[in-house]
């Protein structure tokens, strides 16, 4: 027979307690062991245009073996991207992009950062302290502690007939460049991507759960398959980072990239028209320096950025409506900008011929011209003409001349012979 239970002391019924709290909070740690244990982790994001210039910074969290995550609108309009930590850069390539949710997930090669740990679904609960560790305005691997402050629905979900997504509301601060950076939790795992901060401050910052990085491959996949069935021109969002079909409609923001090339002495000089505003039917690009209709038909060109196929371009542009094999036409004009000369040319339209743009090879026409450029015009005047002899592969899949040579001898002294060559499209 058992004898008479004993009460417990108080004393020692606090001791035990106070032994199982401090067994329950020892996984959190210390914000300098904490950082130490996942910045190596945390990596910085350039961006570069077609030029090799710069655009953005973000960050990026590495998730798995060679594969971090960071927010798809860091990768926007970039031709080229690497991530960067001190003096280590590696490039990169986009692979799951989520537009949606603005995750985007990119590979490196021969990568050897350790993936951080990732906090259990759910795991996220209001008031619980984070660490937010990023790059904010350039500033590698920096630090902010905060607490979660918030769970958000409604915002950075999906299509239709998802369930709406839980945005995490934090104070750590983030500011621009930390977008694609870690929040995470005390033991150092990972709750989310911060991805943007309100724009009137008050500590009001938000990241994208850690949930959502396992559905990244599924999503990205059905993303671009829905997009591949898109009728042309669909006003559909543009995916950063993701190849567009060279003939998709230009939209503001679009450039498209050539280079001007001096046959005399081979230098290569890009030329780029960005794509500035579309007001009916008037295509405006840089900053109205030259203006097209939807149709490809030149309207003004008031910075002639091309050479000569701009400052000698006649009225509506080298090429006719509805151009054909053996059309032929004469021209006589005065052009509108450069010098201003009088331009009196025959073009004959040739069969066509295989021309590759972007890897993309593309079915074009060749027109040539031949003829003469005089130094004045008008009644009375001294024509004294020198020649002229050019050429324009025009495709009509993009509505657009992809290659214009130009050749100009005004004397024994003076020469022109360049060509000017579409490289891409930036989207």
């Amino acid at each position: 027979m058992s004898g008479p239970v004993k009460a417990v002391p108080l004393r020692t019924a606090s001791a035990f307690l106070g032994l199982a709290l401090a067994a329950g909070a020892a996984a959190a740690l210390e914000p300098e062991v904490l950082f130490s244990k996942v910045s190596g982790s945390v990596w910085a994001v350039r961006t570069f245009d077609a030029q090799e210039r710069p655009l953005r910074a973000g960050s990026a969290v590495v998730i798995a073996p060679g594969r971090l995550v960071t927010n798809c609108h860091v990768l926007a309009k970039a031709s080229s991207f690497v991530i960067k930590q001190d003096n280590v850069t590696y490039g990169a390539t986009l692979e799951f992009p989520d537009p949606a949710r603005d995750l985007c997930q990119i590979k490196v090669a021969n990568f050897t950062a350790p993936p951080v740990a990732l906090a259990p679904a759910g795991s996220a609960r209001v008031g619980q302290r984070v660490y937010a560790i990023g790059n904010p305005r350039g500033l590698e691997n920096t630090l902010s502690e905060g607490i979660l402050s918030g769970l958000r629905g409604g915002t950075g979900g999906g299509g239709a007939g998802e369930p709406e997504a839980r945005l995490l509301q934090t104070t750590a601060a983030i500011s621009p460049g930390s977008s694609g950076g870690g929040l995470f939790d005390s033991e150092g795992r990972l709750l989310g991507i911060t991805t943007f901060a309100a724009r009137d401050g008050g500590s009001l910052n938000f990241a994208m759960p850690v949930e959502f990085l396992a559905e990244l491959p599924a999503r990205a996949k059905a993303m671009l398959e829905a997009r591949a069935r898109e009728p042309a021109g669909s006003s559909g969002r543009r995916v950063p980072g993701v190849e567009v079909p060279l003939n998709e409609p230009l939209r503001p923001g679009d450039a498209l990239e050539y280079v001007r090339i001096d046959k005399l002495t081979g230098n290569r000089t890009p030329v780029i028209y960005r794509l500035d505003k579309v007001d009916g039917d008037a295509f405006s690009f840089n900053m109205g320096g030259r203006v097209e209709k939807a149709d490809g038909e030149v309207v003004s060109i008031a910075s002639p950025a091309g050479g000569m196929f701009d400052t000698s371009s006649p009225p509506g542009g080298w090429v006719r409506k509805g151009v054909q094999p053996g059309m032929r036409w004469h021209l006589d004009y005065i052009a509108a900008s450069g010098d201003r000369l009088r331009h009196e040319l025959d073009a004959t339209v040739g069969g066509e011929r295989p021309f590759r743009v972007a890897g993309v090879e593309l079915n074009v026409l060749r027109i040539g011209y031949e003829g003469w450029i005089y130094a004045s015009y008008g009644t009375g005047a001294s024509l004294v003409g020198t020649r002229f002899v050019g050429s324009a592969l025009y495709s009509p899949e993009l509505g657009r001349i992809v290659r214009f040579e130009g050749e100009h001898r005004r004397g024994n002294s003076s020469a022109t012979n360049e060509a000017l060559e579409l490289v891409r499209i930036q989207r």
